[in-house]
């Protein structure tokens, strides 16, 4: 069931973005803006962070929720409490993300404009020397939902790993491991590495906007933040593509009715990937 609901949820943020970008093109059709560039702006930002982290990871965990515990021959997840409260977080994380869109119209504050990246000294809005132009609260909703969706996302990773480790059915050993759960393995070992790194970050940026810290507004704060930022950024990369690939690698041959091709290279390169 929670493997449908993260599906589920996953269509309708991948919608939300669609319509978002949908709107950020007919845009570009004329010459003259039509939405203006702070909605232009809001709809840039949420739309990537929409699709990296409200579609691109729950669609994983909807596919690896629903078939890791088939595959592996386990009766559910490790901890299925846990695997619910994972999911649970998302909601109100998405809301929290485009909480500016909402508040906006109530005269509260806008959405956030800070792109997706959230480059300092930008998304230091007004405590970075000028007005926060940026969005103001709806930057500090949207810092607080990355958060939440991190700490879910952080999670299940653990409950993946634990599934995989202690579940697994007698007749499933390290040696016949599939390749799908293999790469669901090593995408949450990264998961598990990049993550809480962001979610510090996104903690230090919100300490600087908010309590008179300065990690970001010395000298070298801009490319603290990058530094920071992109030690998550790259291992996301793979956090998105590995099970991808690992789906591929393992519907492709059983459908052709082969073997999949050196295997143990695929797995040891898999692994590898993850290590580097």
């Amino acid at each position: 069931d929670i493997g449908i609901l993260y599906g589920l949820y996953g269509i309708t943020a991948f919608v939300v973005g669609g319509l978002m970008v949908t709107a950020m093109r007919i845009d570009l059709v004329t010459t003259e803006s039509l939405l203006g560039t702070a909605m232009y702006n809001s709809l840039l930002t949420s739309h990537g962070i929409t699709m990296l982290f409200l579609v691109g990871t729950p669609i994983i965990a909807a596919f690896a929720n629903y078939l890791i515990p088939l595959i592996i021959g386990a009766d559910d997840m490790a901890f299925p409490r846990i695997n619910a409260i994972a999911f649970w977080l998302l909601p109100p994380a998405a809301l929290m993300i485009w909480a500016g869109f909402f508040a906006q119209p109530l005269g509260l504050f806008g959405p956030a404009q800070t792109a997706w990246t959230m480059y300092t000294p930008l998304s230091l809005g007004g405590a970075g020397g000028s007005a926060d132009m940026v969005g103001g609260a709806g930057v500090e909703m949207m810092l607080l939902g990355l958060h939440l969706s991190g700490v879910a996302t952080t999670i299940g990773a653990i409950n993946f790993i634990a599934t995989i480790f202690t579940h697994r059915g007698e007749e499933v050993t390290w040696a016949n491991l599939d390749i799908f759960s293999w790469t669901i393995l090593t995408q949450s070992g990264l998961i598990l590495f990049a993550f809480p790194l962001l979610g510090s970050a996104l903690v230090m940026l919100l300490a600087d906007r908010n309590f008179g810290t300065t990690f970001f507004l010395s000298d070298g704060g801009t490319m603290l933040w990058q530094h920071l930022f992109w030690f998550f950024g790259h291992p996301e990369v793979y956090v998105l593509v590995l099970p991808m690939m690992g789906i591929v690698s393992y519907v492709l041959p059983r459908f052709a009715g082969r073997q999949l091709f050196g295997f143990k290279f695929v797995v040891y390169s898999t692994l590898a990937i993850g290590v580097l």
